[in-house]
């Protein structure tokens, strides 16, 4: 009888591997009968086994890179596999525009590796469908983000970036060289910390801090090379069950129960009674959740506030840190960026008004955000129905990608791509409604927080260049992107020279 079981479960097996085998093969044909090219598929990896080599090559990801050459080579749109799944890839501003906004309907879905459906992200605008209530969450959450709330949270956001200047003062005098990429990150977990649930956490000068650890945690283990449950997922998801199950032995669970946990409690203290005359981002949703006509219930409190911690924490430090490396590398941009600062500081001080006001750092902000895009693979649909646009056919199920890397560096939407130059921007507004500049996303899904986010940045620049002369130490070595899962961040540290003004 054990011999019967035994044997009959081998088969099983076998037979399980030679469908999945078989409808691969299906699968990489899909790409040549909808008329599109691509690189060449592995049997089994799809490509990531080319993404795979070049890491181990290399010693990082450059899918940024790697994407532009694949455009170069293949034309505005072709076809690339992550395991069985295909992804069309498209850089056409028109092609954008019709698959991103004027089809959004179809295209309305995020597309996630199913074993992510067992996280505390589902109902977050994160990874929330049409269908689950995205619209819904939506509306709630936008006017949060209004200019009125946006200058209540100004002076906490001034603190936050006084204590970031004081450890900087401090590290600076020591003469010694340090990584100013994790003061950054210290400071926009700070930043969210007070702006999303009041809470003041000491993140910036103590590295245990929960918050701190866990966030950084969670972002470093989305990359799937760092969990083989999670590569699984993306390679087989014929066992989307078996990989959700497991998801809480991953090391993205590891993180995110602390985290969840911790705004549980936060959440059960503010509806008691706490913090009742601030002005945060939880307030406002637990607003929202009285609210009888539109209510929201605990869990979609909760877990957009996780939603917003894990989006404006890595993104924000990342940018900042981006811009302060150009500016000490581009030393014109930065003397023209400080003498507007200072004629804004002499006329009526640095207010929320002023540093918006500043037509030179919004060229900068613009021009950090074209150059190093923090967020690379993130602007990606699921096609919900079979749809041909300009010609052409996006199957049923397939994925469709645009990188802002790419649009952001193609010759054909911007002269001379590979050079910093903020003052392209200085005529941007006559160009607003283009979708040649979308570090933010594209069409309704775009980033709520963006507002919040180009606050924070130009606060904390324009700040940071009146306190300091950003300088870069001979012979160290010109940062390199590493295109880490979501967010394409710096591979080195970034240590820079910071001399104080007078």
């Amino acid at each position: 009888m054990a011999l019967l079981i035994l044997s009959s479960l081998v088969i099983s097996i076998f037979t399980f591997f030679i469908y999945i085998i078989l409808a691969r093969r299906e699968r990489f044909k899909l790409r040549e009968k909808i008329g599109l090219s691509g690189p060449e598929p592995h049997w089994f990896l799809g490509n990531l086994k080319q993404t795979a080599e070049r890491k181990e090559k290399l010693g990082y990801d450059d899918a940024n890179r790697w994407f532009n050459e694949l455009h170069e080579q293949y034309g505005e749109t072709f076809g690339i596999y992550y395991g069985s799944q295909m992804n069309i890839v498209i850089s056409n501003e028109k092609d954008i525009k019709e698959v991103f906004i004027k089809n959004f309907s179809n295209f309305s879905d995020r597309s996630v590796p199913s074993i992510y459906e067992a996280n505390q992200l589902t109902a977050s605008l994160l990874m929330n469908s049409y269908s689950s209530g995205w619209k819904h969450t939506r509306s709630a959450i936008a006017p949060i983000f209004s200019t009125g709330k946006m200058k209540a949270m100004q002076e906490t956001i001034n603190s936050k970036v006084d204590l970031f200047l004081d450890i900087l003062r401090e590290k600076a005098s020591s003469g010694q060289k340090w990584d100013i990429y994790d003061d950054f990150q210290g400071l926009t977990l700070d930043v969210i910390g007070k702006c999303a649930f009041a809470i003041d956490s000491n993140c910036q000068r103590d590295r245990n801090d929960v918050f701190y650890v866990n966030a950084k945690k969670y972002i470093s283990n989305i990359d799937i090379r760092h969990s083989k449950i999670i590569a699984a997922s993306v390679l087989l998801p014929e066992l989307s069950t078996f990989w959700k199950a497991l998801y809480k032995y991953t090391p993205l669970a590891d993180a995110e129960i602390p985290l969840v946990e911790g705004l549980s409690n936060v959440y059960e203290r503010r509806r008691g009674g706490e913090g009742s005359d601030s002005v945060d981002l939880l307030k406002l949703l637990l607003n929202r959740e009285d609210d009888k006509s539109k209510p929201m219930t605990k869990q979609e409190v909760i877990e957009n506030c996780f939603a917003f911690l894990l989006a404006g924490y890595e993104t924000t430090s990342t940018a900042m840190t981006y811009c302060s490396y150009l500016l000490s590398k581009y030393p014109n941009v930065q003397q023209k960026l400080y003498e507007e600062i200072m004629e804004a500081k002499e006329n009526g001080g640095l207010t929320y008004d002023s540093i918006h006001n500043m037509k030179y750092l919004d060229c900068v902000y613009k021009e950090t955000l074209r150059f190093y895009p923090p967020v690379i693979h993130f602007i990606r649909r699921l096609c919900r129905e079979d749809i041909t646009i300009r010609g052409q056919f996006y199957p049923k199920g397939a994925i469709v990608v645009c990188l802002p890397h790419t649009v952001h560096r193609n010759p054909e939407n911007w002269d001379s791509p590979e050079e910093f130059h903020p003052e392209r921007f200085e005529n941007w507004e006559e160009k607003s409604s283009s979708l040649k500049w979308i570090p933010f996303g594209v069409g309704p899904r775009y980033c709520v927080g963006m507002r919040f986010a180009e606050m924070e940045f130009k606060t904390t620049i324009v700040k940071l260049l009146d306190t300091f002369e950003l300088k870069q130490f001979e012979g160290e070595a010109d940062l390199i992107p590493d295109c880490n899962g979501v967010i394409m961040r710096p591979n080195d540290p970034v240590r820079l020279h910071l001399k104080p003004r007078n």
